[in-house]
């Protein structure tokens, strides 16, 4: 160790550079306040761990002042700049057994050059760029599950040494949505690795673009049923009215569904989203206001409450004595921060598990839908997510109702919300979503006569006051 770069108690100095022994080889460590990321740095330097300190000592001098100079650092990110350390140990006479190799060059004919970094390291510099701007849930379930589980299928099935390959390999095997989203996440993962000068080459560039929407072969069920809102307006994906009647009658007559009934009616009912359905809780049910709010969502992944996905809180109508008021009602009421629906055994609700029970299970259980698909009670299979595509679907097409009015309550489409919430939210809360739109505003108009009637009425009573008084 170069005694300059400590302190009397043997430390480092805050914002030196140290080279020294560190786990049987000599490294170059950076200070993390230098950094974006606030993480240290260290990295081999190939010096002979067994006559280092001369070396060392002219190493860490020259680290020093390019750290200073900003010349270890790639802007505006902040980031290590590896290829310029790299560079430095070269004019040393030094070997590291680092990933980067300068001028890697290429002639017309030949194959790009492999990437210095695996793939999976360079996803994971991705990641970790990524972190500070994404949603906790999708940074852990989709950027450090999800994608990578998706990455690491490809390579052991075709290898990592050409991206083509993998691109097949996932077009073929998987969600073609989700292939089309990890492709562009990988070459924009590579460009920026390109721009901190760690690789030359981006093998991805231009892969998702490339794309068309052609089928995928060998893709799993539960891959297909992705969770948005992309669709909601297409009746085709949608249930009719009389099948979503037709299912529920079916979970409640079924000794072994029936626990299920009340989740299932609430979807309907609501239009709200799986994961919102099961963190409803009883503190959400505001009887004095005939309303239920809609402001959380459950992730049975990391087993936590979260803000809803468009991170709002929504109110829907719940007018007293109707269907929902009735449904909500029948159930024996606990504590405000319970949930209402829970599972046979008394449990918050596995988003999996209903999955399972409406589908199929993959032990060759029949799922209630495939179940009434071969009864001929229903036409088609469609997710447990579709319950919200029926809602729409029925409110807007079969209901006569304002889509701006629907979007109040279940908040499909964020470009009506941005345009329109604002005017039409406390209007929605006055609509009854049971009755047919020309029915409501028939009955509103009856009230509003009958508001006039006694307005006139009231006016009339005072008139004979007044000259009562005279």
């Amino acid at each position: 160790m170069v005694n300059s770069a400590k302190t009397p108690a043997g430390k480092t100095k805050k914002g030196q550079v140290a080279v020294r022994p560190d786990s049987g080889s000599i490294k170059a460590c950076f200070p993390r306040s230098y950094f974006a990321d606030g993480k240290q740095v260290k990295l081999g330097t190939g010096i002979n761990p067994d006559d280092w300190k001369a070396t060392a000592s002219k190493l860490e001098r020259r680290l020093q002042l390019e750290l200073e100079e900003g010349k270890l650092s790639v802007e505006p990110e902040g980031i290590f700049n590896l290829g310029r350390y790299q560079e430095i140990l070269e004019e040393y006479g030094l070997r590291a057994k680092l990933r980067v190799v300068k001028n890697a060059e290429t002639s017309d004919d030949q194959l790009p050059p492999k990437p210095e970094l695996s793939l999976m390291e360079v996803w994971d510099m991705y990641c970790e760029y990524k972190k500070p701007s994404l949603k906790e849930t999708v940074y852990k379930l989709d950027y450090c599950k999800r994608y990578p589980n998706l990455i690491k299928s490809a390579i052991k099935a075709v290898g990592e040494s050409d991206a083509s390959k993998i691109r097949n390999w996932l077009i073929e095997n998987r969600n073609l949505e989700t292939v089309k989203n990890l492709l562009s996440y990988l070459s924009k993962a590579y460009e920026r690795a390109i721009k901190c000068k760690l690789i030359k080459h981006n093998p991805f560039d231009g892969m998702a673009e490339d794309l068309q929407q052609i089928g995928a072969l060998g893709k799993k069920q539960n891959e297909i049923e992705i969770e948005n809102d992309n669709d909601v307006l297409d009746r085709s994906k949608a249930f009719i009215w009389n099948e979503a009647e037709t299912i529920l009658s079916y979970v409640q007559n079924n000794p072994y569904l029936c626990h299920w009934h009340a989740f299932i009616d609430f979807k309907f009912l609501t239009g709200c989203r799986t994961g919102e359905a099961i963190a409803f809780m009883w503190g959400d049910i505001l009887w004095d206001k005939e309303q239920i709010v809609i402001r959380r969502t459950y992730s049975e992944r990391i087993k936590k409450f979260l803000p809803t996905k468009n991170e709002t809180t929504r109110f829907f109508p719940m007018p007293k004595d109707g269907r929902l008021w009735k449904l909500l009602a029948s159930i024996p009421q606990k504590e405000n921060n319970e949930t209402v629906f829970t599972s046979k055994h008394n449990r918050i609700i596995s988003a999996r598990t209903f999955n399972n029970t409406w589908r199929g299970g993959i032990d060759g259980t029949k799922g209630i839908i495939p179940t009434l698909i071969n009864q001929g009670k229903v036409s088609k299979y469609l997710p447990p997510y579709n319950t919200r595509h029926t809602f729409i679907s029925h409110q807007i097409f079969d209901l006569g109702r304002d889509e701006r009015t629907v979007n109040a309550w279940c908040e499909h489409s964020q470009e009506v919300s941005r345009k329109h919430y604002q005017d039409i939210a406390d209007r929605a809360m006055q609509i009854n979503p049971e009755l047919p739109a020309n029915q409501q505003a028939q009955q509103q108009s009856e009230i509003e006569i009958l508001k006039e009637q006694l307005r006139q009425q009231q006016e009339l009573i005072n008139k004979l006051l007044q000259d009562k008084d005279k």
